[in-house]
């Protein structure tokens, strides 16, 4: 898969206060016409949205809240790479702007210290074939609801530094694009073999729960369909497509 483009994309940033959620807002600019590369930040969401239905919680202006539009024109089929397109773009830019040890956890969480410092959201927008991404990044947030508390992590606890979040946002959206366009000319094969260089877990053991069942064995990557892939101590491999967790597992123990 490889689509040849004329011009280098560069974003369009259209900066709100409080959303309900920046990838609603999006899909409905997405609907209307917005080009490729228009991305919506905001200062706060109401009805933030992570994977599988849960909430993304965020503090009000201390965090890089974003949706992009992307209009691939790829089959269908083949949007779910965009999640590690996008991840891989966010954890080289963690590591190169601010010198943090980014790491992502699959499919689309990145990682520093072994805690989520920020997300991806990919959603198709079905009227028109347009792809809209949200990335959500912890910025200069120092203090998390209990329920995460033990689990997240910013730039700020990772840096000991406040940054601008609405250049962040730009900084980012140039990042995104810039990789985007990159898989665009090349395939999924490159952003893949790069996304392992960085992968959390690789080579551990783990368990994954997925819908009734639980998968143990040791993460060996991610196949060419992004399918976390699993080798049982018998040699038996599982491509995992979707899963509600996967936890590392350390002297029989569950380590998250």
């Amino acid at each position: 898969m490889r689509v040849e483009r004329r011009d280098p994309l560069t974003p369009t940033l259209h900066a709100h206060g409080v959303v309900d959620s920046t990838n609603d807002v999006a899909q409905r600019m997405a609907r209307e016409g917005a080009p490729e590369g228009t991305a919506v930040t905001a200062q706060r969401q109401l009805k933030g949205r992570g994977r599988r239905g849960r909430a993304w919680l965020d503090e009000p202006g201390a965090s890089v809240l974003m949706s992009i539009i992307l209009r691939p024109g790829t089959p269908r089929e083949t949007h779910s790479q965009l999640s590690f397109v996008v991840s891989l773009a966010v954890a080289e830019y963690l590591r190169s702007a601010h010198g943090i040890d980014a790491m992502l956890k699959w499919p689309n969480d990145v990682l520093a210290n072994g805690r989520k410092i920020a997300g991806i959201l990919l959603e198709l927008e079905p009227h028109g074939g347009a792809v809209v991404v949200g990335i959500g990044v912890n910025v200069n947030q120092q203090a998390f609801p209990v329920e995460i508390a033990s689990t997240a992590t910013s730039v700020v606890i990772e840096t000991g530094t406040e940054r601008d979040t609405a250049q962040a946002a730009e900084e980012l959206a140039r990042a995104t694009l810039s990789e985007y366009e990159a898989y665009l000319r090349s395939g999924f094969e490159d952003i893949r073999k790069r996304w392992l260089k960085y992968m959390w877990g690789f080579g551990r053991q783990a368990e994954v729960h997925t819908e009734g069942r639980v998968i143990t064995g040791r993460i060996v990557g991610i196949d060419r369909a992004g399918a976390l892939v699993l080798r049982e101590s018998s040699g038996v491999e599982h491509a995992v497509h979707a899963a509600d967790a996967v936890n590392l597992v350390t002297d029989g123990q569950e380590a998250t």
